[in-house]
């Protein structure tokens, strides 16, 4: 096995050594020892390969993230109509602020660390993307800026609505009504604007 080859299954097994215990027992919780001797390594080897606790935890944050807005953009495409995806958008969206891995990251005090780490996913202009191929799908003759626009504000609807209780904001979101408003959204979306 080439050296290139040992040191990334290295890697992989800290990652997953990390993943597990950050998940079982929380960050704050393990430490540096733990997430090495559970991958059956030394610490020194560990710092081998990362600087901090806090740079693998951001690096599993990244993989989750990218897998699991992946996942959620083929399953809205897939949907066979637009109100099916919203329902599929918004079961996906309340999904991932339960995930252990979501939890893991958040109780890390991540969010107030905005300056050290981005918290806005990589993939967030995919799925913004994404929901403008669904309104543009469902509106093929939509123009081009209003369907992008409501994209927009589709995306920002789901994320207050699915971070409203995980993130103590003030705001109140209850299922039934976020869906007729998503929906109702997405209906105006596709209407001609009005000459004045």
């Amino acid at each position: 096995m080439l050296q290139s080859e040992k040191s990334q299954r290295t890697r992989q097994e800290l990652l997953k050594s990390a993943r597990f215990l950050f998940q079982e027992r929380g960050f704050e919780r393990t430490s540096v020892a733990d997430i090495a001797s559970g991958a059956g390594y030394s610490t020194g080897v560990f710092y081998r390969h990362f600087k901090t606790k806090p740079d693998i935890l951001q690096e599993l944050w990244s993989e989750f993230l990218e897998d699991f807005i992946a996942a959620s953009i083929q399953g809205a495409m897939e949907a066979p109509t637009l109100e099916a995806a919203i329902d599929f958008l918004i079961r996906r969206s309340a999904a991932y602020f339960s995930h252990p891995m979501f939890v893991c990251y958040y109780g890390a005090g991540v969010h107030s660390l905005s300056g050290h780490w981005e918290f806005t996913p990589a993939g967030a202009k995919d799925f913004t993307a994404m929901l403008y191929q669904l309104l543009r799908r469902e509106y093929p003759c939509g123009e081009e800026k209003r369907l992008r626009t409501y994209a927009s504000t589709l995306h920002s609807v789901i994320n207050a609505y699915s971070a409203s209780e995980v993130m103590n904001q003030d705001y109140y979101f209850d299922e039934s009504t976020t869906r007729e408003i998503l929906l109702s959204l997405a209906a105006q979306a596709g209407e001609a604007k009005s000459k004045k």
